[in-house]
């Protein structure tokens, strides 16, 4: 993405503070951003979205950073969060000042000190210095200094959403067998949030825009059972967090301070008319860490448990006005846990270097983030098998995992381990094997189980 600024054409900058709208009204961040099918970066393109593009928010799914969207076209879609803003754009003038009933973003910082408000007065800064290469060198701000230092002490981060109810999502899949009965428009937005909350990729396989997969999806949900549980060791929501969250994310549910900091650009040893590089104002990556560590637990699928204390530090490069490269970060696989051989057969023969790109251990089957100190010696495993019919579910058989942390008698992980066709990547749609390539999780809180997770094995970037 580029932002190209002539002499004498009208700029645009994010506006603070902005007339009132609706809960669900957001406007697009950038430029040329793209609509996905799904929650991950390797789901297929539907759409681009225009600088300035107003959508409303549907859901946000915060444990993968994706918010699931509408265009005012009625076309819906996932994008990530980062590019969704709560307030308008508006016009400032060649020479970037804005007009004087505009508000000031620096003071806008300050009235709500986060990352994206920093950004907003980092690219009023890049507006102000039209003359400005991509590379610098760029004056220092010293606004923008105090703001970095203020987000690199420390901040107290929302409170995320509440984890899904089992329960309640054995109830949505009986309202959309019902809808689709009745041929009700809702059917497939009722689809797409059930398949977004369990986790399955939308592929051919549960396409929520088709009958077909909009049956597969709620049949699969009605035929799972878990078993009855009572209180056991995780009692809040506030005691267990998902693998894939970040730190803003498990900050807001421990209540524990996250801080932000950032990496200077380095000074280019050729300056490039055409720089496509990375960053935004004189800043080049973002690093968000908790400020005290919470423990990281691997299970494995003997029961065993990794822990080992963790900030949940992860970086993020600010590809604001350049094109990240594509498939960037990629992994083939599971992302936390390992895979038997039977998935691996898609690669052919790229199997064996495709696995090893993987670097999740052997028995490796899931991840989460606790503040709680596990009992020692690993958990109680019991397992069940059933034998599910592929028309009305998408799987042929399927394992439930149950473990018991605290040896208490009671479970407190549930996985289910799905085997069937796989989604494939996005030239081979689904496998012609059946495959264990997906995982759910959940987790017992105070005797309910919740949707802590869920893992599928990935086949391509989509690239």
């Amino acid at each position: 993405m580029r932002i190209i600024a002539l002499a004498g054409v009208a700029l645009l900058i994010p506006l603070a503070q902005a007339a009132p709208a609706a809960p669900s009204q957001r406007w697009v961040d950038a430029g040329d951003v793209i609509l996905r099918a799904g929650p991950q970066s390797d789901a297929p393109a539907v759409a681009r979205l225009p600088h300035n593009s107003v959508v409303t928010l549907v859901r946000e799914e915060s444990a993968v950073g994706y918010c699931a969207i509408r265009t005012a076209d009625g076309t819906a879609g996932y994008t990530a969060c980062r590019y969704l803003m709560r307030a308008p754009v508006i016009a400032v003038d060649a020479q970037g000042k804005p007009r004087p009933e505009e508000p000031d973003p620096e003071r806008g910082f300050w009235q709500q000190p986060d990352w994206s408000n920093l950004e907003r007065y980092a690219q009023s800064l890049r507006d102000r210095n039209l003359r400005i290469k991509q590379q610098g060198p760029f004056p220092r701000s010293e606004a923008l200094e105090k703001m970095k230092a203020h987000l690199a002490r420390g901040m107290h981060a929302a409170k995320p959403a509440p984890f899904a109810d089992w329960a309640e999502l054995k109830r949505t899949g009986l309202r959309l067998r019902a809808q689709d009965k009745a041929g009700a428009e809702q059917a497939s937005e009722t689809a797409a949030g059930l398949r977004e909350q369990v986790g399955l990729s939308p592929s051919e396989l549960f396409n929520s825009d088709e009958a077909a997969g909009r049956r597969r999806l709620s049949g699969l949900i009605g035929a799972l059972e878990f078993s009855a549980v009572t209180p056991s060791l995780f009692r809040s929501e506030a005691q267990v967090a998902p693998p894939a969250s970040t730190a803003e994310q498990a900050g807001g549910r421990f209540g524990i301070k996250f801080r932000q900091q950032v990496m200077p650009r380095p000074k280019p040893a050729q300056v490039n008319e055409d720089d496509e590089s990375p960053g935004l104002y004189d800043m080049l990556s973002r690093t968000d860490a908790l400020v005290r560590p919470v423990q990281r637990v691997r299970l494995d699928r003997d029961g065993a448990l990794r822990v080992q204390p963790s900030l949940i530090s992860k970086s993020e490069t600010l590809w604001r006005h350049a094109d990240a490269p594509e498939c960037q970060g990629w992994v083939p696989g599971f992302a936390y846990g390992a895979a038997d051989a039977g998935p691996w057969r898609f690669f052919g023969k790229l199997a064996a270097a495709n696995k090893k790109e993987n670097t999740q251990p052997p028995a490796s089957l899931f991840a989460f983030y606790t503040t709680l100190d596990l009992p020692s010696g690993p958990a109680r495993v019991s397992q069940t098998r059933v034998t599910l019919e592929r028309a009305s579910t998408g799987f042929v058989k399927g394992t439930h995992l149950y473990y018991d942390l605290n040896a208490d008698g009671i479970a407190d992980l549930a996985v289910w381990e799905g085997e069937g066709k796989g989604p494939g990547d996005i030239v081979r749609r689904t496998t012609i094997t059946d495959d264990r390539w997906y995982r759910l999780v959940l987790v017992n809180i105070n005797g309910a189980w919740k949707v802590l997770g869920s893992d599928t094995f990935s086949y391509g970037c989509g690239c």
